[in-house]
């Protein structure tokens, strides 16, 4: 099945696979998050272009794939999937452009 998905400005374009009782989603997320520099705490714009792989499957699985990323859910829900991954791209190690190039190893 063909999925797009919006929320604000990251969009997820993929597909999903029921595959007996779990589903296999390949898609792509796209678009520009507003995130936090971890160096001078500004924020500032993140372009996000990520290709994605979830074995979607029910709470307390034992399992392991070497392919997609784990993901235990009751119910399939692509919404709680995306807000989840946003939250996770803003906590990631963003840096702006005008930190890239400068030292902070001041000692004090």
């Amino acid at each position: 099945m063909n999925i797009q998905k919006k929320i604000n400005n990251i969009q997820f374009i993929g597909n999903s696979e029921k595959k007996g009782d779990f589903y296999l989603v390949k898609g792509k997320i796209t678009g520009t998050l507003e995130v936090e520099c971890v160096k001078c705490l500004n924020t500032f714009e993140r372009k996000v272009d990520e290709e994605v792989k979830y074995k979607i499957v029910k709470p307390t699985y034992h399992g392991f794939d070497d392919e997609y990323d784990i993901i235990e859910q009751e119910k399939f829900d692509l919404d709680e999937i995306l807000k989840s991954e946003i939250e996770s791209l803003k906590l990631d190690y963003n840096i702006c452009e005008k930190c890239k190039n400068k030292e902070f190893n001041k000692e004090f």
